[in-house]
């Protein structure tokens, strides 16, 4: 890999972070305003007694009464959109397509046999026009390198180039590529094709298998878990317990968060065995049961969420971009214990770590209703 393309690598992700600061700097403006309805005429948001100057643009919370007909959009969209390299159709968690002046950064991460490889995607770009990109395929996620050039380059499995265009249609971004990869160190070339939009990343890959009275969860949540638990409570009245096995966390907070819902209107209950691996939006929606059973030996990760370029845990605790997470873990968890457990969490570990929590601690913050000892 030449030391241009590394740079361009290294450029692509001080972009990423440049976009989070200003971000972070942007949702902490506050307007001077003293009542609703001075903040309403500044255009501001009013929440905690402060006026909030841009929080409306980053809100994006899903009400209960537009939730299923926002699934439905993002699932009949999402048919259309996907990642092949070679036959392979890959499981993508996380799209960004970023500008910086004339140049085109589109990162896509995907997931393949529980390894995360990163298509980097990269050159000249005017929108609206085929444009000539470089394209480096990483084993690992592109973020997680920093500016460590050397195991940059240890990780770069294949190179090559791709023709690729961004347009607008029905008021969201779309992003095409398709081009040749190949392998470093052989003479193996494949092809690639990416169509990418924003309802892409949040569908997850999440599958339900009943069993009896059971049904037992496997996957990332998103999109796809919400229909699937809408279905299973439907033509499934039998079932009465949600085990979760591998659920590593969720690509769509706001649709998770309505699952969890579900399953608490439902009342069902949630599990997890002595070899279960839970963490972040897994640990949120395991916390939606009824009763919560777990099994020593079970392994539960919580950190702090991040999203639009932010990190929750570097926002003062009035911010208003807290508070469905805080009105979700009251649900789960009641007034006395919800609210701080859901502060517990973002304080525990950063968004790209994360804090294995003991066996006591699931017991005191009554995570668990019920702790099965082996």
């Amino acid at each position: 890999m030449s030391k241009i393309v590394v740079v361009m690598i290294i450029l692509a992700i001080s972009l990423a972070s440049n976009v989070q600061a200003q971000s972070l700097k942007q949702l902490l403006k506050t307007k001077k305003a003293n009542s609703l309805k001075k903040c309403e005429r500044k255009k501001g948001y009013w929440y905690k007694e402060k006026c909030w100057a841009n929080f409306t643009e980053f809100d994006t919370n899903i009400t209960k009464a537009n939730i299923d007909s926002v699934v439905t959009e993002q699932m009949n969209a999402a048919k259309n959109y996907g990642l092949t390299i070679g036959n392979d159709i890959k499981a993508v968690t996380f799209f960004m397509p970023e500008r910086n002046k004339k140049q085109m950064f589109a990162i896509t991460v995907f997931k393949e046999n529980n390894q995360q490889y990163t298509l980097l995607q990269m050159g000249d770009f005017e929108e609206k026009k085929e444009n000539l990109l470089q394209a480096i395929l990483i084993e690992g996620h592109i973020m997680d390198f920093g500016e460590n050039q050397e195991e940059m380059q240890k990780a770069v499995r294949a190179s090559g180039t791709s023709q690729a265009k961004m347009y607008v249609t029905d008021n969201n971004k779309k992003f095409t590529s398709q081009g040749r990869l190949k392998y470093i160190n052989t003479e193996k070339t494949v092809p690639f094709k990416l169509i990418a939009g924003e309802e892409l990343v949040g569908m997850g890959d999440t599958t339900l298998k009943v069993k009896g009275e059971e049904v037992f969860l496997n996957g990332t949540l998103g999109t796809k878990a919400y229909k699937q638990f809408k279905d299973l409570i439907k033509e499934h009245p039998e079932v009465n317990t949600v085990v979760l096995q591998n659920v590593p966390g969720s690509v769509n907070d706001e649709v998770n968060m309505h699952t969890g819902r579900l399953i608490r209107e439902a009342g069902l209950n949630t599990k997890v065995l002595a070899d279960s691996e839970i963490s972040s939006g897994g640990v949120d929606l395991f916390c939606a049961g009824k009763e919560r059973i777990v099994t020593k030996g079970a392994k539960l990760g919580i950190h702090s969420w991040g999203g639009n370029g932010i990190s929750a845990n570097d926002l003062p605790k009035d911010h208003p971009a807290h508070q469905y997470q805080l009105t979700y873990f009251t649900m789960c968890l009641g007034i006395d214990k919800g609210p701080d457990f859901y502060f517990l969490t973002l304080e525990s570990a950063p968004a790209d770590d994360m804090y294995w929590m003991k066996d006591q601690e699931i017991k005191n913050w009554t995570v668990a209703t019920k702790f099965i000892e082996q």
